[in-house]
C-alpha cells in the first residue's frame, strides 16, 4: 500500500502545472466578486487559499511584527544599500567579471515587500511572513552568488530532498516494511534563528576546504553584505 501510494504522488506530479493555472482563473473570478472587506489569501500548505476579512489579515500580520520586536523606521535605507552593493561588486574581481556589474545592479530599486501566509493548520490560524526581494537592491547579484555558492561549495546532503515529488522517488526505491514507521519534525522558526554570523563562519570554513583563501574570503565579503539587507514593507510602513 505504501509504495502504491508513493506512485501515485509520483504520477501527480505531472498534472500540478495544469491544475494550477485553472486554479489561479478560478481565484481571480472569486476575487472579483468578494466585496471590499474581503480579500483573498494564500495559505501556508497544501497550495490553499482562504477568503479572510482584510481588517483581520491585517492584524494578524501586525501581531507577528509586534511579537517578533520589529520597528518601523523613519528612513528608507534603499539608496544605501544599492550604493554598498555597487561597491562591493566593484572590489570583488575574482567573483564578477567587469562587464557582469551592469547587469548585476538592479535599476530603480525598491523596498522588499512582506506578505503573510495563514497558517491553517496551527491554533489560532497565525502566520508565516514571506518577503518578495525582486525589487531589491541585492536582489541580482544575490541569484548570481548563489549560483556560484552551488558550484564551489562541496556538501555532502545525504538527507535532503528537493519537494515531495523527489521525495516519493526516492523511497520507492528502498523497501518499506509494515511495521516502518515515517517519522517528521519540524523546527519553529527555523532558518530565521540562523545566525548570521555563523552562517558566514560555516560557508567560509567549507569553502576553504576546495577555494583558496583570496577567493573564499571575496565570497563572504559578498554574502555578508546581502545577508545584512534586513529590511522591509508593509503597508505603509518600512520595517
Amino acid at each position: 500500500m505504501t509504495a502504491r501510494k508513493l506512485s501515485q504522488i509520483r504520477n501527480t506530479h505531472h498534472n500540478i502545472s495544469k491544475m494550477h493555472k485553472r486554479q489561479l482563473h478560478i481565484a481571480k473570478n472569486i476575487n472579483n466578486k468578494l466585496d471590499k472587506n474581503a480579500i483573498i489569501a494564500q495559505a501556508d500548505k497544501g497550495k490553499t487559499v482562504v477568503i479572510i476579512h482584510e481588517q483581520k489579515y491585517h492584524e494578524k500580520a501586525r501581531t507577528f511584527l509586534s511579537e517578533n520586536n520589529f520597528e518601523p523606521t523613519p528612513l528608507d535605507p534603499t539608496n544605501k544599500y544599492q550604493a554598498h552593493i555597487t561597491k562591493m561588486l566593484k572590489q570583488r574581481n575574482l567573483i564578477f567579471h567587469k562587464h557582469q556589474h551592469a547587469r548585476l545592479i538592479k535599476k530603480n530599486p525598491t523596498p522588499p515587500t512582506m506578505k503573510a501566509q495563514l497558517k491553517l493548520h496551527k491554533p489560532g490560524i497565525p502566520i508565516r511572513p514571506v518577503v518578495n526581494n525582486r525589487t531589491a537592491p541585492t536582489y541580482k547579484a544575490t541569484k548570481k552568488l548563489n549560483n556560484i555558492l552551488n558550484q564551489h561549495l562541496h556538501l555532502e546532503n545525504l538527507y535532503t530532498v528537493k519537494n515531495f515529488t523527489k521525495l516519493a522517488n526516492n523511497l520507492t526505491k528502498i523497501t518499506l516494511k509494515d511495521s516502518y514507521r515515517l517519522i517528521t519534525l519540524d523546527t519553529k522558526d527555523l532558518y530565521v534563528n540562523i545566525l548570521i554570523h555563523e552562517a558566514l563562519q560555516t560557508t567560509r570554513t567549507q569553502l576553504y576546504k576546495h577555494n583558496n583563501k583570496t577567493f573564499t574570503d571575496q565570497i563572504c565579503i559578498l554574502l555578508e553584505a546581502m545577508l545584512n539587507q534586513k529590511y522591509f514593507t508593509y503597508q505603509t510602513h518600512i520595517y
